[in-house]
């Protein structure tokens, strides 16, 4: 199914090829410095004059590191690049998060993230995880306050249910919701097909599904040479038009890879 390279956010035109930051800009269990500072900001300014515009990360990616990086790495093509980023899950070891979807500690991730992302406004902010002691509807109201207070632009929810995100919806507007999506997990397909029918963007975290693709596939794809990160990111493509990949990278060859993945055409391999 040929749909659009771009979705449109508000005003903004989107890649549906997006950089998704949480493997490379932090250390080992997404702790810490990146292990290769110089290199991380490469990929990423490589993906952005490579047409990439949008530009996901979060507060508990490092903690902070991954912000302070992606930060140096748009610097200068701040105003052509859409960053988004997330709050609500703290990070306090490494592998290990916890969701605080209070209004006092979103408050203080929200203003955490506009200084070190050096703005004054965040295009997309989405609530990281939903924490189970506070009502969603109180978390994205305080959500919908910042919005008020100019400190957001589009509000995001993350990792949700159909029930959740209808919660979320019932106090702001939601403009998009980012949850893991690919070839072989297909959990929150509902949660897709509320998206589409709404025209709401959805972003696919963890979009590449290595392991799961039927073998003749695999087999029709290496015979034209095609990789299994080509494969599952044009499926996210064609899957609906308002699908937004985030695959992330430290490799360059890699990148590259995943951004020829649009030229890819699944129906010759009978996918």
């Amino acid at each position: 199914m040929k749909t659009k390279d771009t979705f449109t956010l508000g005003d903004f035109e989107i890649n549906r090829l997006g950089f998704g930051t949480m493997r490379s800009t932090t250390g080992n269990g997404i702790w810490g410095d990146s292990l290769n500072k110089e290199n991380a900001i490469s990929v990423i300014r490589t993906a952005i004059e490579n047409g990439v515009n949008f530009i996901d990360t979060a507060d508990s990616y490092g903690p902070y590191t991954s912000e302070l990086l992606v930060e140096e790495a748009v610097r200068p093509f701040k105003d052509n690049v859409l960053v988004a980023t997330k709050g609500g899950a703290v990070k306090y070891k490494p592998g290990a998060v916890l969701a605080n979807g209070h209004p006092y500690y979103l408050r203080t991730a929200i203003e955490g993230s506009l200084r070190r992302l050096q703005r004054e406004t965040i295009d997309l902010y989405f609530l990281h995880r939903v924490d189970p002691n506070i009502p969603i509807e109180d978390s994205v109201g305080a959500l919908a306050q910042f919005q008020k207070e100019g400190k957001i632009k589009h509000i995001g929810i993350s990792n949700v249910t159909v029930e959740q995100f209808d919660r979320a919806q019932s106090v702001a507007k939601i403009d998009a919701v980012q949850n893991a999506f690919n070839y072989g997990d297909r959990r929150y397909e509902d949660v897709v097909k509320q998206t589409t029918d709404q025209n709401i963007a959805f972003i696919a975290h963890t979009p590449v599904a290595a392991n799961q693709w039927d073998i003749n596939a695999l087999k029709a794809a290496n015979e034209k040479g095609i990789s299994v990160n080509q494969l599952s990111l044009k499926w996210l493509l064609d899957y609906a038009a308002n699908v937004i990949s985030i695959p992330g990278t430290s490799s360059q060859s890699h990148l590259m890879e995943n951004l020829t993945s649009k030229n890819v055409h699944l129906e010759t391999l009978n996918v």
